[in-house]
């Protein structure tokens, strides 16, 4: 297991120590106890293959600790004339990963409605939802981000755990490093070459191990701490777990987590369960 970061001495404004009202919200892993259903988790999804480059965290929490993973692209693309293929290709993306593909009607016309997505969160009631983190350098990612918001703030009484996820443009303050093993990682590179029209055009499944590597330099500072010892691992994506609730958001935990183990995957997963 990795040294947590919380023993290394940090600035008074962002301990790296779990707080106590962390301890409210572990209720264990696997079947919710009180349905006996899955857990789920839900990527609201800018383009089709988005599921693939950032689904690191999903992918593992399918295997690992049983939860479902339902994939809702905001859009379809930019180009009418490729929605319906993207749309085939995110299935057949899903089919390898696990997850579920829900793609809303709406996405065949453009960007999909706050109102409706909300409506679709609202009946799933997901563990967590990731989304597009605000800065994203991408004018769709930045959209679905604000979109994805606005329909949590439909629910305000809900308390949501959110996870903002990377790619266009770095995380300023990302508090999540999840470690990929090989076998994850040809997963995703084989389920993200089935969007093959957007491979073609710029083959992120062939960069995907480049990046994934950089993001270990990344985070053993920027979660681990300055002067952090990295990681064994040569594989990560990193996230930034919130919570979303009555339009404000606040920290699931303080400082950040390093997760390698099925254990402290575990852990996380322990801490996802929906309020109100």
């Amino acid at each position: 297991m990795l040294p947590h970061p919380a023993r290394k001495a940090k600035s008074p404004d962002r301990p790296l120590f779990v707080y106590p009202a962390e301890s409210a919200w572990r209720q264990g892993v696997g079947p919710d106890t009180v349905t006996g259903m899955k857990k789920l988790l839900v990527i609201v999804a800018p383009h089709p293959d988005d599921e693939c480059i950032i689904g690191l965290l999903p992918l593992r929490l399918r295997e690992e600790c049983g939860f479902e993973v339902r994939v809702i692209p905001a859009t379809l693309g930019s180009r009418p004339e490729r929605r319906v293929a993207r749309k085939k290709e995110l299935r057949a993306a899903c089919s390898v990963l696990g997850f579920k593909a829900d793609v809303p009607p709406s996405a065949a016309r453009g960007m999909i409605k706050a109102q409706e997505l909300s409506e679709r969160l609202d009946a799933a009631r997901p563990q967590a939802v990731l989304i597009p983190h605000a800065r994203d350098g991408h004018a769709t990612h930045r959209a679905v981000h604000k979109l994805a918001v606005a329909a949590l703030d439909r629910r305000p009484w809900r308390a949501w755990h959110v996870v903002e996820t990377e790619y266009w443009h770095p995380l300023v303050r990302p508090n999540l490093m999840v470690a990929a093993s090989a076998e994850n990682l040809g997963l995703l590179c084989r389920a993200l070459a089935c969007h093959k029209g957007e491979v073609a055009r710029n083959d992120y499944a062939a960069s995907l191990p480049a990046w994934m590597i950089d993001n270990v330099r990344r985070g053993a500072e920027l979660i681990g701490g300055a002067g952090f010892a990295a990681p064994a691992f040569p594989f990560a994506t990193l996230y930034r777990a919130r919570l979303r609730a009555a339009g404000r958001w606040t920290a699931p935990f303080r400082g950040g987590k390093i997760i390698e183990s099925s254990a402290e995957l575990g852990e996380l997963a322990g801490l996802l369960n929906p309020r109100g």
